[in-house]
């Protein structure tokens, strides 16, 4: 018996392992509930609405269950962008003073949008489990590019440029899950139809320094299947953990690849407290902004009302905020956000649960 249940985890174990050339993106937070308790979401969701996390924890939730329509919606500006380029553009800005611009920008970062809308419905019978999800997933980034001054204290208008992505994921995910005695192992298959987008322009309007669009912007659509493999093991009665790959082997767009995600978690459960923490495996540099990200959170659930809170921060990226996170279940309604005192860090969401 302890064969049966050891195999199917060190088969999802190997797969954590895939190589794959990747596009730098942070853990997508796709469940109202996961926001509330910082994303910590790895081994301690439970349901249709955490396939997204851990395909396997759709055999945690041997109910029926639906997610109604779910909206959640994150902004990251990690360098100031909007200041940044209305400081370059000053009359009164210097050279000078726009070269130690350019020199800090040439240390890294971007601004990065998230937005996730998805609708769900699974079931549960004799240990297998099975979902299908319509989810709406946009990404897009802005990062400066090509810095380059000239030793003599001159601005290359050739260079210097604000770099653009955008990308629009209509994903159809079909979900399933098969128990092993204290381990459940699931897999999601995202069928994606996409549309992406990259421009490229100055940082600088001022007409002696470098004008408008380097290149024209690109548009185009594309087809393709990605896979998410994932495992929950209980350890004992009161701890679970877990482990999942996203877009195992990478999932490329066009001139966007989606890196393959390798995040960790655990999950502990008392009465009525749930304890949980999730660290991702990898960092995840090629691009815009690195990601390697950790999230701690509790749930306290006082039968009518659940009372939700957490920390999260990505420590991949060198002066990265701590994000404060709060959820609110109200019976079928739930509320999140996240928010960090210093600079411009945003995550706000709402959905709604049914289960039967």
């Amino acid at each position: 018996m302890k064969r049966i249940v050891v195999v199917p985890f060190v088969i999802v174990a190997a797969m954590m392992f895939i190589s794959a050339a990747a596009w730098a993106l942070p853990f997508p937070i796709t469940d109202v509930r996961a926001l509330g308790m910082g994303g910590a979401f790895v081994a301690a969701g439970e349901g249709i609405g955490a396939v997204n996390y851990n395909p396997a924890l759709l055999g945690k939730n041997t109910t029926v269950g639906v997610v109604l329509p779910e909206l959640i919606v994150r902004v990251e500006d990690h360098i100031g962008m909007a200041d940044i380029i209305d400081d370059l553009n000053d009359s009164a800005q210097t050279v000078t003073g726009a070269i130690a611009i350019l020199n800090r920008l040439d240390q890294g970062g971007a601004t990065d949008i998230n937005a996730y809308g998805g609708i769900g419905a699974g079931f549960g019978i004799f240990g297998i489990s099975g979902g299908v999800t319509y989810a709406d997933l946009i990404f897009g980034t802005a990062f400066p590019d090509n810095i380059d001054t000239t030793p003599g204290g001159l601005i290359n208008p050739a260079n210097n440029t604000l770099e653009f992505r955008g990308i629009e994921a209509r994903q159809l995910i079909f979900s399933g899950a098969k128990s092993f005695g204290n381990i459940i192992v699931g897999a999601n298959m995202r069928n994606i139809k996409a549309t992406t987008y990259t421009d490229s322009e100055n940082l600088f309007s001022d007409p002696d320094i470098g004008v408008g669009d380097v290149t024209e912007g690109i548009e185009s659509d594309e087809r393709v299947i990605a896979w998410d493999v994932g495992a929950v093991m209980g350890l004992t009665p009161l701890l679970d953990v877990g482990i999942v790959a996203r877009d195992v082997g990478g999932t490329d767009l066009g001139v966007v690849e989606f890196d393959t995600r390798y995040r960790v978690g655990a999950a502990f459960y008392l009465p009525t407290l749930i304890i949980a923490a999730d660290y991702d495996i990898t960092e995840d540099d090629e691009g815009g902004t690195e990601y390697q990200e950790w999230a701690v959170g509790g749930e306290l659930d006082l039968w009518a009302i659940a009372l939700r809170a957490g920390l999260s921060k990505n420590s991949g990226l060198d002066g990265a905020p701590t994000l404060v996170h709060f959820g609110l279940g109200l019976g079928f309604l739930d509320f999140g956000v996240a928010y960090a005192e210093e600079g411009d860090y945003y995550i706000a969401g709402l959905n709604l649960n049914l289960g039967f």
